[in-house]
């Protein structure tokens, strides 16, 4: 069984190190479509067609694909005053409590948005402009994105009802130095 949850840490933590690369270039793409579309306005009097619907569009990947790798890292924003002085055990509990809520609130958002994805592929769905940006392809990076999360929430969850159990905060993620 340990052989298992460590190929699933392993290719997990590979997905979002990916995923937290593939945000890093979306990101300067982002910056390149911006940059183009100043010169292109300046220079030729033309910016780039949808430059700012894109530039949204993109934000997605930048925002979404990171999520799963910030869980791992404990990287949130968290007001930690009263929670200190607690036990390892309640932490545990608190951690696999929080990360259950997360899963469901974020896990239903991404469930919807995927059920949306098949009828918006079949009826050719796009955004309004020059260019007829599909609709899918955010959606299905979103939807990739908040699955990667839920996948790191559960194992979140795992961690926290073992420090519950145990009194023993081993977290893999931690512990062998996921920064």
């Amino acid at each position: 069984m340990s052989v298992l949850v460590s190929a699933y840490q392993s290719v997990l933590r590979g997905l979002e190190q990916m995923s937290l690369v593939i945000a890093g270039i979306v990101l300067l793409g982002m910056g390149g479509i911006m940059t183009a579309s100043v010169l292109g306005k300046e220079l030729f009097l033309r910016p780039v067609p949808d430059d700012l619907l894109m530039v949204g569009l993109l934000n997605v990947a930048v925002i979404v694909l990171p999520l799963a790798y910030v869980e791992r890292t404990r990287g949130h924003i968290a007001v930690s005053v009263t929670t200190d002085w607690l036990p390892p055990r309640a932490l545990g509990a608190l951690r696999a409590f929080g990360a259950f809520a997360m899963a469901i609130f974020f896990g239903g958002i991404g469930f919807m948005v995927s059920l949306r994805m098949p009828g918006e592929i079949a009826k050719g769905a796009y955004y309004d402009g020059a260019l007829q940006i599909p609709t899918w392809p955010m959606k299905a990076i979103f939807g990739f994105g908040i699955l990667l999360l839920v996948l790191r929430l559960l194992s979140s969850i795992a961690a926290g009802v073992t420090t519950a159990i145990t009194g023993r905060d081993e977290d893999p993620s931690l512990s062998e130095g996921a920064h």
